[in-house]
């Protein structure tokens, strides 16, 4: 009678095994039926859809305050016949959040400001969409924006955009969900296709991502403070590289480029020492000879003398009011100095 051989050493650890895998696959069927995918801003869903190059871009509509145009963008119909065509890069600002009408948000009402006083014609080209940070820009710029042959490139820039991408790109530790949309199809390679594939796999990322970053830290009031934690720093350094990217582009195709930087509400209550956010752009425009449009100053200047007008409906979002004061130092600007 033969003596059965001992278990190999492989078996043995294949063995060991088996119970580890059925706790897995029990995990990741149990995950499967837990909602973990957040949307940080429910508001605007369905606003936007899923976009393989920019992660989101409008919806396409056909009527209504909401309605795109030939190029997919709130915006009126496309001039292609105007004398000079601009390109408004842009986020919700110059989307016009709350504004029903297209044609009361500025970069419409720079549109016409330019029309009435020039005697060229002018195309401005508002390609804003909500949500959009600087890396969003960059790609719309290469992507479409080129294509349009632009006279000259006008990047408004809004606080947000150094810090939102950390609460609304999976891909940057924000949420999986944004405005409707999985963010996570932006993550590229094996940790893209695992995050999206596997729900432990994901848990942990995002576990471990909160583990090494206090998303507190990413609110637009620390950009404001007097010493910038290193969160801050390292958001700012990403996004002035994008900014220079756009920069490049513009330089290489012989574009003039602006940059407009639209103010928070809460600066206007101390201009001065709540303006860190304006001062570090302006450096950078000084140092690369960029000309810059600082709306905070002259807001401020504006509510002056008219103390019971109302320029912004939320904390970023300008109000009707907001947008046209903002058109008409747009205008009086590009006449002046652009041209004139």
């Amino acid at each position: 009678m033969k003596t059965p051989r001992g278990i190999s050493f492989a078996k043995k650890v294949l063995f060991s095994l088996i119970p580890l895998l059925l706790i897995v696959i029990c995990l990741e069927t149990l995950l499967r039926f837990v909602p973990i995918h957040e949307d940080s801003d429910r508001t605007l869903s369905g606003f936007v859809v899923p976009d393989p190059e920019l992660i989101w871009k409008l919806h396409p509509r056909d009527q209504g305050p909401l309605a795109t145009n030939e190029l997919g963008l709130r915006d009126m119909p496309l001039n292609p016949n105007a004398d000079k065509t601009i390109l408004l890069l842009g986020d919700s600002v110059a989307w016009g959040d709350s504004i029903r009408d297209v044609r009361r948000i500025f970069p419409s009402l720079t549109e016409q400001f330019l029309n009435e006083k020039h005697e060229q014609s002018f195309e401005v080209v508002n390609s804003g969409v909500p949500g959009y940070s600087t890396f969003q820009q960059l790609r719309y710029l290469q992507l479409y924006g080129l294509k349009l042959e632009p006279d000259m490139i006008i990047l408004q820039f809004c606080l947000n955009d150094v810090v939102e991408r950390y609460s609304s790109v999976a891909e940057y530790g924000g949420d999986n969900v944004f405005l409707g949309v999985d963010t996570r199809r932006a993550i590229k390679g094996l940790h893209g296709w695992s995050v999206r594939n596997s729900r432990i796999y994901e848990a942990v990322s995002r576990f471990l991502v909160k583990l090494s970053r206090n998303q507190q830290k990413y609110r637009v009031q620390n950009m404001a403070a007097d010493t910038l934690s290193p969160e801050i720093l390292e958001a700012w350094d990403l996004t002035l590289s994008e900014i220079d990217g756009i920069r490049e582009v513009a330089v290489a195709n012989d574009i003039p480029l602006l940059i407009l930087v639209t103010p928070y509400r809460f600066q206007l209550k101390n201009p001065k020492g709540l303006n860190q956010p304006q001062r570090m752009l302006q450096g950078y425009a000084r140092g690369h000879d960029i000309p810059i449009i600082d709306l905070l100053p002259m807001f401020e200047a504006f509510l002056q003398t008219e103390k019971n007008v109302t320029l912004f409906n939320d904390e970023n979002h300008f109000s009707v009011q907001g947008h046209l004061l903002t058109a008409s130092i747009l205008a009086r600007y590009l006449l002046e100095r652009v041209f004139s």
